[in-house]
Order: C-alpha cells, then sequence, then structure tokens
C-alpha cells in the first residue's frame, strides 16, 4: 500500500483551490417504484436537488408482467390500472418523503423495460443525473433491484449516482444529509478511468473534502506462469503502481487538495468497497470503461459489483455522456 497526502484542511479536509472544474447541476431524475428502498432514494434526490438548486423530475415506469398471469388480452387492463394507480400517487409522494413541493418540477409514467424508460426520459429531459435506489423492492418487485440499476449505469445518458437504502444516512424525521468528507476515486491509468477526476475533484472543492486515490492490481495474472513466477510477477507490477501512482496524482488532480494514494491488489470491487467502509468514505466515484492495461479493471462488471456492494452512494460516469461538470 502507498499513501501520500497533501494540502491538510480542518479535520483533515482538503483546502480546495479557486480555479478547476465546477458543478453545474440543474436537472435531475429520480425513479421511483413507491417501495420503500425507493422512497429513500427519492429523499436522497431531494436534498442533492435542494443543495444545488437543481430542478427534480420523478418517473414512474409500468413493466409489463414477467409472466402473462392476466393472460395476454388482459394485458392492456392491467397496464391501464397499474397506470391510473400511480397517477393517483405519484403527486403525494414528494410531501411523503418530506421534500418541498417547489423542488419537483414534473412527474411522468411511463411504459416499457424499467431501464429503457429511465434511459430514454433523461435522455430526452437532457437530466443532468439520474439518483437511483438500488434495492427497491415494492410493488413492481423488481422495477429498481440491484439489476435495473446496473443496466442503468451501463447505458444512461448521463452520470448515476446509486444510493442502497441499507446505507443511505439520514436524519430522524427529515431528508437525508449529504455533507462529504472523505470521497474514493478509482483509476487504472487509463485516460477513460480519468473520466471521473473531474467530478471527484469539483465535490472535494464544494465539500472541502478529501480524496483517496485507489488502484487496484487484479490478481488475474496469466495462468501459464508458475506460483513463484506469478508472486515475482505481482510483486514487480505493484511496486511499478506504487512509484507511478504519486506522479500520477500530481499531473491528474488539483494539488491544492488533500489526496491519499492507495496501490492494493485482490478483486477490485471487492477491494474498493473494502477500502470505502475501512475509510469511512461518504462517496465512490468511478467510470465505467477503462480499458486500458488491465483491460477488464473498471469495465462493466466491477462497476456493477461496486453498485451492487458499497457501503456509502457510488456516482458512475461514463467516457462520452451528457455532463453537469463543467471546466
Amino acid at each position: 500500500m502507498n499513501e501520500s497526502s497533501t494540502n491538510l484542511g480542518p479535520e483533515g479536509r482538503g483546502t480546495g483551490s479557486p480555479h478547476g472544474p465546477a458543478i453545474d447541476l440543474r436537472t435531475i431524475l429520480a425513479p421511483v417504484d413507491f417501495s420503500p428502498a425507493s422512497r429513500h432514494g427519492l429523499a436522497f434526490a431531494g436534498t442533492l436537488a435542494a443543495r444545488f438548486h437543481a430542478r427534480l423530475q420523478l418517473l414512474h415506469v409500468v413493466e409489463p408482467p414477467v409472466l402473462p398471469q392476466w393472460g395476454y388480452a388482459h394485458i392492456p387492463q392491467r397496464e391501464a390500472k397499474l397506470r391510473h394507480a400511480a397517477q393517483e400517487r405519484l403527486p403525494q409522494l414528494p410531501a411523503e418523503c418530506g421534500l418541498h413541493p417547489e423542488l419537483v418540477v414534473s412527474a411522468k409514467i411511463r411504459n416499457g423495460e424499467a431501464e429503457d424508460e429511465i434511459c430514454a426520459a433523461a435522455a430526452e429531459d437532457r437530466a443532468d443525473l439520474i439518483v437511483l435506489a438500488s434495492h427497491g423492492l415494492g410493488g413492481l418487485q423488481h422495477a429498481f433491484s440491484g439489476s435495473t440499476a446496473e443496466r442503468v449505469v451501463r447505458s444512461a445518458p448521463c452520470p448515476v449516482l446509486t444510493v442502497r437504502d441499507s446505507v443511505l444516512p439520514g436524519r430522524e424525521g427529515g431528508l437525508p444529509d449529504f455533507d462529504l468528507k472523505r470521497i474514493v476515486v478509482t483509476t487504472d491509468f487509463s485516460a477513460e478511468s480519468k473520466k471521473a477526476f473531474p467530478y471527484a475533484v469539483a465535490l472535494a472543492r464544494k465539500f472541502e473534502a478529501s480524496l483517496i486515490l485507489i488502484y487496484v492490481l487484479p490478481a488475474q495474472l496469466p495462468a501459464d506462469l508458475s506460483h513463484i513466477g506469478i508472486v515475482l510477477e505481482e510483486k514487480r507490477l505493484l511496486e511499478e503502481a506504487r512509484e507511478r501512482l504519486p506522479g500520477f496524482r500530481q499531473a491528474e488532480l488539483d494539488p491544492h487538495l488533500c489526496v491519499d494514494t492507495l496501490v492494493l491488489s485482490g478483486g477490485p470491487a471487492h477491494e474498493i468497497c473494502r477500502t470505502a467502509e475501512a475509510q469511512g468514505a461518504d462517496l465512490i466515484v468511478m467510470a465505467t470503461h477503462g480499458n486500458a492495461g488491465l483491460r477488464r479493471f473498471l469495465i462493466g462488471s466491477v462497476t456493477e459489483n461496486v453498485v451492487r456492494h458499497a457501503p456509502c452512494p457510488v456516482l458512475v460516469v461514463r467516457e462520452r455522456e451528457h455532463e453537469f461538470v463543467k471546466s
């Protein structure tokens, strides 16, 4: 493990700088399925909207039945019934979650597969961010369960912030808190993974938070190496990463921020989540398409596993998408 830090502010926070990427968050899309998890997700989205003076758009998706228990002739009747119930319930949901009514600018209902409709709605309304609870198990049992959140992360036209209901922070009787003190950001040294850096830096500056820059050497070396060969090769790669990461941090991140660097080995998703928990991180920021060198470090499956198991909210950005961080 290799660690370095600079410019500590009060209580270990970064001091920030007057220049660099800034947050321009105007429209947040909050998908809901009326489950307790999605209600928590909506409350979290409301906190962000209030904090950044953004508009909040609600979306409910009426999904097709998994099995035709209604019979194919009755599917339109089923959809009409669910849509009518949603039309009655959706306007009441913000107040139930403690949101100020002026935060919500629209509440829409769409029919189709949840992940497809969420991404389509985000594209049509040019949403800057999708805030999605990753374990909603309410009426539409799998509407926003882990697999849906992971599929949205994979194809969304804008960044996605996923929040697990079991780890949502909050105040009793009020909206969740959103005060970042420690932010984990991941890299595999590729240009694609650097897409996460402006978001991590902008949020760190906004909240005077410190950053933890993590590189994980995947424990997946060539099978044709002997056991001794694997140990020696892993040692060589770890030493190489320890030498490279501090320079990478200096070249790519705001020098005015407090940044710790960590080089780890093992399963990337497991190590990222374990480190976030051990460090008391408030947010993980990661890109989905780092494919240089060790090709699968930040591709798909790693991101999805972090989303599924992270002990804190996860902000996922893609290489090409609508952005809410500006230079």
